[in-house]
């Protein structure tokens, strides 16, 4: 039976080139593709789908994305199998996203060559880290994963400093998460209190830093 596979990411290239990729190397049919959360879970309803290629971050849409978004479809999907295709190499992320339940970690820089191999392993329910992510978590160990400081956050503090290096402001993130700006907020200290940050500026510098 002919793989069926739906693609989610922001950009159209993106969607463009991985769905290329697919169709040239025959390992699967496109069955619909998705530019925002919103699309993606309704291509999710409206599609049989054995494997879902998704990016982690998709701040278009004004449902959550990232960690939230990826709980929701291991809640209402279980069995669907996740790829997660991101530009991110902060490894506080790649090791909550690990820990949501995705098979696969991709980087989008290896699409022409390794997307058909991602592919085939988490079709097969084996786990598949692209070559350039396995490096950076090799530079770092596998036992501890994460620098200190970003191993004492908590998955929601992570998910809090990405959206507020996006642009986003306390209020914009407290309604995407649907959260009170009271938690943001909270949320937003406890990581700076942790990271020992004293000010806005020291948390930027930092979350460029760790490419978050």
């Amino acid at each position: 039976m002919t793989l069926r596979i739906i693609i989610a990411d922001d950009h159209q290239v993106v969607r463009l080139g991985a769905r290329s990729v697919i169709e040239s190397s025959g390992v699967g049919t496109v069955v619909a593709e998705a530019a925002t959360v919103e699309e993606l879970f309704a291509a999710l309803a409206g599609h049989e789908c054995d494997l879902l290629i998704t990016d982690y971050s998709m701040p278009t849409s004004d449902k959550a994305d990232g960690i939230g978004m990826i709980e929701k479809i291991r809640r209402l999907y279980p069995d669907l199998r996740v790829l997660q295709m991101s530009v991110t190499e902060n490894i506080a992320i790649l090791r909550m996203v690990a820990q949501s339940g995705v098979l696969g970690l991709f980087d989008k820089g290896s699409l022409v060559d390794e997307l058909p191999l991602a592919i085939q392993a988490v079709s097969r329910g084996q786990p598949y880290v692209s070559r350039k992510l396995r490096e950076v978590i090799d530079r770092v160990g596998t036992q501890a994963i994460g620098d200190d400081r970003t191993r004492v956050l908590s998955p929601r503090e992570v998910e809090v400093l990405r959206l507020l290096s996006s642009g986003l402001t306390v209020k914009a993130i407290a309604q995407k998460l649907h959260k009170s700006m009271s938690t943001i907020s909270r949320q937003k200290g406890d990581a700076m209190l942790k990271l020992g940050l004293r000010s806005d500026a020291e948390l930027f510098d930092f979350m460029r830093d760790n490419k978050l």
